[in-house]
């Protein structure tokens, strides 16, 4: 479906009238109405209804504004729209307020002339449900078929909540498995044996038997390189992966991308942890803007290679036992040695490979100089943004 292809956004008039003209019925992933109807109760209810339909099943467009017959759309009846900022709000509040648990939706009016519009609501396939219309204690559970929306029985809902859980533990048997492996040597190419940061990104689509992803695509990008350097690329068992050559010790490498076949990925970096003197120090910094980057190019491969989102990713540190954080003297305070040898930091989940990746990462970097002591990550101001330091080193790595 053409929708499907382009950002909210950047859907336009056109790819409505391609839906007129191409008969594009009615069904699992699309659903059609001539009006907005979110005055009444019961037109709440009926909206929600259709939301969560979608996000319980795998995910779609609610397309208003447009009239159809017998479930196939007929014609453009373009919205009146007094204040676009005032309507997303409202939509945007009752979905919020009215489904739980929570998701997140996307929105945009799409100009029609002489001065309509056609409103898109984009609901993403939900890996936190099955989700329930809460609104006046409604406690009711839809999905969709090619029929459109139904209400699940008892059995659907019991299937329903257990794969929700089922991601979330193969997510973690991957993560676990995969630390496992480094800590035993056992990588795609050699490292040398020192303090590591591995990153790692997991699709929830990833956890589905079957997935595959195009690799030629990925391998005609610079978004799979490693952390930094140069670096070289080849295909191997496990998918693609890139790596940068030790110039010192021949057969080893400091950094390594690999994507894996079913679109999880791996990063793995023993450049910035490297010992120096006599402390053993995390330069804050760096470390920091090289995640943040890694973490933005990661996600931009994932939208390249159209993986549907959202993906858990995970910053683990090992090797770090008495490593202290490298802080600026003139900032007042000293971090403690780190107590442990593996910082196993909570995954963060991006619903949109369009995120923020520093706003993304900041509790995990929290978390990092909590280890270390410390209230929180120094390298963002009161609001949460980027101080103008870690802006300028994400700009060099990225």
């Amino acid at each position: 479906m053409a929708l499907d292809m382009k950002r909210v956004i950047d859907i336009a008039e056109s790819d409505i009238l391609d839906l007129i003209s191409n008969g594009i019925e009615e069904g699992r992933e699309i659903d059609y109405k001539e009006l907005l109807k979110i005055s009444s109760d019961g037109d709440k209810k009926e909206f929600l209804a259709d939301v969560s339909s979608f996000a319980n099943a795998s995910g779609g467009h609610l397309v208003l504004g447009v009239a159809e017959s017998d479930g196939r759309p007929t014609a453009i009846k373009p919205l009146t729209i007094a204040s676009w900022d005032a309507e997303r709000l409202r939509i945007e509040s009752l979905v919020r307020d009215g489904i739980s648990p929570r998701f997140t939706i996307e929105l945009a009016a799409i100009p029609v002339p002489p001065s309509g519009h056609v409103i898109v609501v984009r609901i993403p396939r939900s890996w936190s449900g099955p989700h329930m219309v809460s609104f006046q204690h409604s406690g009711r559970f839809y999905s969709r078929n090619s029929g459109g929306k139904y209400l699940l029985d008892v059995g659907e809902l019991r299937t329903a909540f257990t794969s929700g859980a089922q991601v979330a533990d193969a997510i973690r048997v991957f993560r676990q498995n995969r630390l496992s492996s480094i800590v035993s040597g056992e990588t795609p190419v050699g490292l040398p044996e020192s303090a590591k940061l591995i990153i790692h990104c997991c699709p929830y689509t990833s956890t589905a038997l079957g997935n595959a992803v195009n690799l030629r695509k990925a391998h005609n990008t610079e978004l799979i390189r490693p952390m930094y350097g140069g670096y070289s690329t080849r295909y191997n068992l496990d998918g693609l992966i890139s790596f940068t050559p030790d110039s010192k010790v021949q057969g080893l490498a400091h950094s390594y991308f690999q994507l894996f076949r079913d679109g999880k990925i791996e990063c793995v970096d023993s450049n910035l942890l490297r010992p120096r003197g006599t402390t053993n120090h995390i330069p804050c910094v760096a470390f920091e803007a090289a995640c943040i980057a890694c973490v933005r190019r990661l996600l931009a491969l994932l939208r390249t290679l159209e993986m549907e989102p959202p993906a858990a990713v995970m910053v683990t540190l090992l090797g770090v036992n008495s490593y202290a954080l490298g802080i600026n003297p003139l900032r007042g305070f000293d971090s403690v040695l780190i107590d442990r040898d593996a910082l196993i930091l909570t995954p963060e989940i991006a619903d949109s490979y369009d995120v923020d990746a520093a706003a993304l990462l900041k509790p995990t970097l929290d978390a990092l100089w909590n280890a270390a002591g410390l209230s929180g990550c120094d390298d963002y101001d009161a609001s949460g943004q980027p101080t103008k330091e870690l802006q300028e080193a994400m700009q060099r790595v990225w």
